[in-house]
């Protein structure tokens, strides 16, 4: 029996305002589009605005709302720092994303006010992915989120690239979703529990020698484990990123891109590191193996790319390869250099969303969105300013010292060393070395490239161009003080 008090619905307010806010959204758009023509921007820009409030007031909330470590709703959702963190970062960095897209929106004419219900419900369930402390709460966020996702990916009904790109994604991800269903299944038909704690303690006692016993356990956390990784893009299961990536309209690539992997890395933390701590040690090969697989073919795809999005899928799968590695220690410092990782990453990613999005050059009488890679050659002489910020973001991605993306590769690396996982770290540095002459290929083609024709850049937006002032600010001031984030991650884990 399902058993609820005031303190479940005090923990859950920021999820509880953020629904009922999207369903009076909805009805608010309906009877709104009723009085206008269907795709006005004037639609889509009201209800964007409001949308971004709904978020500011979640995160207002979110602060003042912190409570105790404590579990609720019958023991499907937890409320601990972890989660607190984890969803204070997935609101402000939805918040900073929303403003970035307003104005792509706008010339894209992407015009629905259902793109931002859709976006906001895909929030709301990564949400509820951080707070699951069950498989049933688990399996159900994670559909939620997934379902927002085949919408979002093919959004753009006009455009045979975007439909093709929600088709495949929703084929590959039923498949993975399949199998988290068949592993959840196994994992309950042979233990008889589905949450989080009491499979933790059901492993303390749990004796070796039932070979039966073990092998099926072990082959439904196999199972588990590889819908996660296809859901965060690692090798081998990344097939669907790159296609996704280029299909989907660059605003929900760059939503694909900065958010769900927050929410997913938080979730595998909770399930290696708590429930299945005792039995996973058996199954670190498969860790150890994505994560080299990931870091080789993230680094040798992207040096094979001429275009931007396909360029930032690989090079996504690189840096999914070196939050595995963390992970593979199984030791809470690898975890604590994985959180780390995570979040600078989510920062350097939105700069370069925002970046991404600021590339737009005049083809009279429109503007057209840069695609490949060749076309920011000579942007020094155009944008000296937005070639400067995009070199500092290339510098932390490639994890150049002193940028905080060097002491997220560090803090990996260090803890593979103090585990003795010495070949996982050399194979670590040596394909960060090589991912750094893709990153200053880059460079060098904003800065040493002669170019007989400079392209005309599309003015950049006030909104976009304050969140990348604000990340490039963030940046430097990690520079000076790296403790604003490891601190953070540290209350996350022992709070």
């Amino acid at each position: 029996m399902l058993l609820i008090s005031c303190y479940d619905f005090y923990i859950l307010s920021t999820e509880i305002y953020l629904l009922n806010a999207i369903c009076a959204l909805l009805v608010y758009g309906v009877i709104l589009n009723t009085s206008h023509d269907r795709g006005t921007p004037a639609v889509d820009y009201n209800i964007g605005g409001l949308c971004t409030q709904v978020l500011i007031i979640g995160i207002w909330l979110t602060l003042y709302s912190k409570g105790p470590y404590m579990v609720s709703w019958s023991s499907l959702l937890v409320h601990d720092f972890l989660f607190f963190g984890m969803k204070s970062t997935i609101l402000i960095i939805s918040l900073l994303w929303s403003l970035t897209i307003f104005s792509y929106n706008k010339i894209e004419k992407i015009n629905f006010y259902e793109y931002w219900i859709v976006s906001m419900l895909a929030i709301v369930a990564m949400l509820f992915i951080g707070c699951s402390y069950d498989f049933l709460s688990m399996y159900l966020s994670i559909e939620f989120q997934s379902i927002a996702f085949y919408i979002l990916a093919s959004f753009k009904r006009t455009s045979e690239f975007s439909t093709e790109a929600g088709l495949k994604y929703f084929i590959l991800g039923a498949f993975s979703s399949a199998l988290l269903l068949l592993g959840i299944s196994l994992l309950y038909g042979i233990t008889g529990l589905t949450n989080f704690g009491d499979l933790s303690k059901f492993f303390l006692n749990v004796s070796t020698e039932n070979f039966v016993f073990i092998n099926i356990t072990l082959f439904s956390i196999i199972l588990i484990e590889v819908a996660l990784l296809f859901k965060i893009s690692a090798a081998p299961f990344h097939m669907w990123s790159p296609d996704v990536y280029e299909g989907a309209s660059t605003n929900v690539t760059s939503f694909f891109g900065i958010l769900p992997k927050l929410a997913l890395v938080s979730l595998m933390f909770r399930l290696i590191f708590l429930s299945f701590s005792e039995i996973f040690p058996q199954l670190n090969f498969t860790l150890v193996v994505c994560a080299v697989l990931s870091m080789v073919v993230g680094t040798f795809g992207a040096l094979m790319q001429m275009k931007w999005k396909r360029f930032i899928a690989y090079s996504t799968i690189s840096h999914i390869g070196f939050i595995l590695a963390g992970f593979s220690t199984l030791e809470f410092n690898g975890a604590f250099s994985a959180l780390f990782y995570i979040l600078v990453y989510v920062l350097t990613s939105l700069s370069t969303f925002a970046i991404l999005l600021s590339f737009r050059c005049w083809s009279y009488p429109t503007t057209h969105q840069l695609r490949y890679l060749t076309d920011i050659s000579g942007l020094v002489k155009v944008n000296p300013v937005l070639a400067s910020s995009l070199v500092l973001i290339l510098f932390s991605m490639a994890g150049i010292p002193p940028f905080p993306g060097f002491f997220a590769k560090a803090f990996v690396l260090l803890a593979l060393l103090q585990e003795q996982l010495m070949g996982l770290a050399l194979i670590a540095i040596s394909l960060s070395c090589i991912a750094c002459f893709y990153y200053i290929r880059l460079i060098q083609m904003m800065y040493f490239s002669h170019v007989k024709t400079v392209l005309i850049f599309y003015p950049i937006e006030k909104e976009k161009a304050t969140v990348l002032s604000f990340n490039i600010l963030l940046l430097i001031l990690l520079f000076f003080n790296i403790n604003l984030i490891s601190n953070f991650v540290y209350c996350m884990l022992f709070l």
